[in-house]
């Protein structure tokens, strides 16, 4: 089962070293990733308070690329 892990750099509710944790035990996942955003691209706090759009759209896409659908970027 593909799996993605995302979290914000300056969550200070869970340390990001959980979400580090978790990606690196799932080595049975034929395709895991991890996405730690930034203060570049906002969503950095827990659950991406900040700047929700954007880990909203990354999300989608993610799922979008796994499921063999469209993304935002692949219609332009």
């Amino acid at each position: 089962m593909p799996f993605f892990v995302t979290h914000g750099e300056k969550d200070s509710q869970i340390p990001l070293k959980w979400a580090q944790r978790t990606y690196e035990q799932l080595v049975n996942s034929p395709q895991r990733e991890l996405k730690i955003f930034t203060d570049r691209e906002g969503g950095v706090q827990h659950f991406s308070f900040d700047i929700s759009i954007n880990a909203g759209h990354y999300i989608a896409d993610w799922v979008a690329e796994v499921l063999g659908g469209t993304t935002l970027c692949s219609q332009g």
